[in-house]
């Protein structure tokens, strides 16, 4: 569909108090040279705005951005935003349909770097569904998780403040797929929750969560050395014992428990990715577990020396395997390991918290459980504060 466009040459858009995120779509080496937005739309850049109606296309040009199609391109300098002005509350790009406006920014590269500004609980309707299964309670506890890790990243430890933005769409930060992704029963999560988050000294926490404990969560120093145990006291070891619920999920058994042949020569290549080339592995030998039985510190031996890697993430990494918390059996010149969990087993189990739901505990009981020490807050902790407890668990599995 062709654009139509028109160009003015002053004013401004009006800006918004409500509470937004900047999730970064394309950046990086990833990122194009041109990009087409789709929806009826108006835009702003240095130097004009306009209003547009179909596709428009928004590509480099020298050190500058041009909009529009062929002949009608208009320069708007090395960045432009552009908000929905239709029926529909989102523009497409990429395949996808995003709510709130998108920000395109013209990279030292050359190629375009693309930001949807969003608030904040539009784009958690595009992260509840993506991050959690269909569980009305489920979907509550993902939804404050997610809003609590939205608002700790952005407000206090960005991860991607070079780049222009607070939280990427992937499973580095979380996934995020806009309007698409969307569904009734994730909205209703939202809207019933919102602007609760989790809070620890009246500040939002580091809401870590990952798919399977495999029966117990871990210690922070231990899964990320160097980290400072006192400033996370809330992420301490539990007993997870509701994560064998994903043996009641059609085709997710495998996250509770697993058997893996360990390819020594990935291993051999992790290795020399982290700067530790020991050349062809030949040996893998467990130095030291955690307290939930995963492996800390792995020495791996190689033709050409041998090196330590230490903290069951990195372990994880090391392996190629979904936990730490397995066995190694060698067999010959090889490796065969059986273990349990999926991720790194800090925080909060999304298949226990799942199974919790399950048994019929709600959403603020999962959240005491797994965060241990901390209160529910209204309004991106601002407002009224509930503390939050554990409950005794009533039965396992």
């Amino acid at each position: 569909m062709a654009a139509v466009l028109v160009v003015s040459c002053g004013g401004s858009f009006a800006e918004g108090k409500e509470e937004v995120v900047r999730v970064g779509l394309l950046f990086g080496d990833s990122a194009p040279r041109s990009v087409v937005v789709s929806g009826q739309g108006k835009f702003r850049g240095n130097e004009g705005f306009g209003t547009f109606g179909g596709d428009l296309r928004v590509r480099a040009n020298g050190a500058e951005l041009v909009v529009g199609r062929f002949a009608d391109e208009t320069r708007v300098g090395r960045w432009v935003e552009i908000s929905p002005a239709g029926a529909d509350p989102w523009l497409e790009i990429g395949g996808y349909a995003y709510r709130g406006r998108l920000r395109i920014e013209l990279q030292a590269d050359g190629c375009l770097r693309v930001i949807n500004i969003v608030d904040i609980e539009d784009y958690l309707r595009g992260v509840v569904a993506n991050e959690m299964f269909a569980d009305p309670e489920g979907f509550k506890v993902q939804a404050v998780v997610s809003r609590t890790l939205a608002v700790y990243v952005r407000d206090r430890v960005p991860r991607h403040e070079g780049d222009g933005f607070d939280l990427c769409a992937t499973g580095h930060c979380q996934v995020y797929r806009g309007v698409d992704s969307e569904s009734p029963l994730a909205d209703e999560a939202v809207e019933s929750t919102a602007g609760e988050i989790v809070t620890f000294q009246g500040k939002p926490i580091l809401a870590a969560y990952h798919a399977n404990a495999g029966g117990a969560t871990d210690e922070v120093d231990e899964v990320w050395p160097g980290s400072i145990k006192k400033d996370f006291t809330y992420l301490a070891a539990v007993q997870s014992p509701y994560d064998e619920s994903a043996n009641k999920l059609p085709g997710y058994q495998w996250c509770f428990h697993w058997q893996r042949q360990i390819s020594l020569p990935e291993v051999g290549e992790r290795m020399t990715a982290r700067g530790q080339n020991v050349g062809e592995v030949q040996d893998l030998i467990v130095r030291q577990r955690s307290r939930s039985n995963r492996v800390k510190e792995l020495e791996v031996v190689g033709k050409a020396g041998r090196a330590r890697v230490v903290g069951t993430a990195a372990v994880n990494e090391v392996l190629g395997t979904p936990s730490s918390k397995l066995q190694l059996r060698k067999k010959g010149s090889s490796f065969a390991a059986e273990g349990w969990g999926y991720g790194d087993g800090i925080g909060l189990s999304q298949q226990g918290a799942l199974g919790m739901a399950w048994a019929g505990y709600d959403y603020r009981e999962i959240l005491g459980f797994y965060y241990r020490g901390v209160a529910l807050t209204e309004d991106y902790g601002r407002g009224e504060l509930r503390a939050l407890a554990g409950p005794a668990l009533r039965t396992g599995g």
